[in-house]
């Protein structure tokens, strides 16, 4: 897009060309500004509409045979919109079909002007329409047109939808094929580190001989990477275990608080290493809760080491435990009292509206992938992108709540939504 920025006043007619084309754009572009005119230019449809409602627009031109959303279907939005409706519309076209004129017209451009250009007339033919010409087609031909449009646009729609159901059905067979992989490769990567893992063992405990310094310092760093190798395979399963509805749950009652206090404990050396403090916030009488242990701190951990990640160092972390949920309020009308908040928030970075929910979909990362560096504990440092999509499969597994708000003046809270009490026939019925 180019021409008048939002913040530059003129005396200058603004036109917006909508146009797939790109020569024919250049072409008309440079005719109109030899005319005075401002030229604001849109590839598509719905480009074109989403400048009409953020510009000041005094003309729209377009093209009739456009790919997808085609001109009649365009102007037909374009005139539904209570701020464009009033925009000046001209039907600029090739299309020399019968009666392709009128139907320009009914769909609700104002004229309508025959491709190759004129350059004698064009300009003055614009500025007629500026001023407020309006092109009509005969009453006695309105009904017969009107059906066959209408009949073009269900056609249309159905070639649409046939298209979207093709490319569901693509992605449904894509999402099955990564997933069989994922399954694949960490059956066949699990296998060789258990041999690697063992062999680490007993070279650490010196059951075949002393190590010296150096190799025992080479050893740790062997072990503390195949340590974050077994992780990412067990990260594989879980997410492939969910999904199959294969994964195994143990409810048991947990005393949330003290998980929460392991869990900061167990964090300690990182959060030292980045001069980040962690603090734990808890309402009053907390009962316990029914929740799969291992599961549990696995959702906590992975958002912790998150916020952990995307803080600067020196950042401060807290954890809020309420009960009764101070949250599930925001999503749902059900009883607060039956329901639990786990609050893990930041001063860190922040996430980008666009992306609040998007976190939560697989292999999702705030970071560009050109820029993806390894870590468990460095600021930015990213992962497989399957944590937080994890914590979700989890979650909507015990009937629960996830979502993610930004907070100010900067950082994020990631909110968790639990039932105290699991009714374990309907939570296998998910799972089974």
């Amino acid at each position: 897009m180019s021409g008048l920025q939002n913040n530059e006043i003129t005396d200058k007619k603004v036109v917006l060309y909508i146009e797939d084309d790109v020569t024919n754009r250049l072409m008309l572009k440079k005719l109109l500004e030899m005319s005075d005119f401002i030229v604001l230019e849109a590839e598509d449809g719905l480009s074109g509409i989403e400048i009409a409602l953020s510009r000041h627009i005094d003309i729209i031109i377009l093209d009739i045979n456009m790919v997808g959303m085609n001109g009649y279907e365009i102007a037909t939005r374009i005139k539904s919109i209570e701020k464009t409706k009033d925009i000046p519309l001209v039907a600029f076209t090739a299309n020399l079909v019968q009666n392709s004129r009128a139907k320009a017209i009914m769909s609700g451009c104002d004229g309508f002007i025959h491709k190759p250009i004129d350059t004698v007339t064009f300009i003055g033919k614009i500025n007629e329409y500026l001023a407020g010409k309006k092109e009509t087609i005969e009453a006695d031909k309105t009904h017969a047109l009107m059906k066959d449009y209408n009949a073009e646009l269900v056609k249309h729609l159905e070639v649409e939808v046939r298209e979207l159901k093709r490319l569901n059905d693509d992605l449904k067979e894509l999402d099955k094929m990564k997933t069989d992989f994922m399954s694949i490769a960490s059956h066949e990567l699990r296998t060789p580190l258990v041999t690697i893992l063992g062999y680490l063992e007993m070279l650490e405990s010196c059951k075949i001989g002393p190590l010296n310094q150096m190799q025992t310092k080479m050893l740790g760093i062997i072990a503390r990477n195949a340590a974050r190798l077994e992780r990412i395979i067990k990260d594989f399963l879980t997410i492939t275990h969910l999904e199959n509805r294969t994964q195994k749950i143990e409810i048991e009652k947990i005393d949330i608080i003290k998980e929460a206090e392991n869990l900061i404990e167990d964090n300690e050396l990182i959060l030292k290493s980045r001069h980040q403090t962690c603090e734990l916030y808890c309402s009053d009488n907390i009962p316990p809760v029914d929740c799969d242990k291992e599961m549990l701190m696995q959702i906590m951990g992975a958002i912790l080491n998150n916020a952990i990640k995307y803080t600067e160092d020196g950042g401060e972390l807290s954890i809020t435990i309420n009960y009764p949920s101070a949250k599930i309020g925001e999503v749902t009308d059900l009883d607060s009292q039956k329901y639990f908040d786990i609050i893990i928030s930041d001063n860190g970075i922040g996430i980008p509206p666009d992306q609040l929910t998007k976190i939560f979909d697989k292999f999702t990362e705030l970071t560009e992938i050109k820029n993806h560096h390894s870590s468990d504990t460095e600021f930015m440092g990213c992962g497989t992108g399957l944590g937080l999509s994890i914590c979700k499969a989890m979650i909507d597994t015990f009937g629960g709540y996830i979502w993610a708000e930004n907070r100010q003046p900067k950082g994020t809270s990631i909110i968790v939504v639990l039932p105290t009490v699991q009714n374990e026939s309907v939570l296998y019925s998910k799972i089974n």
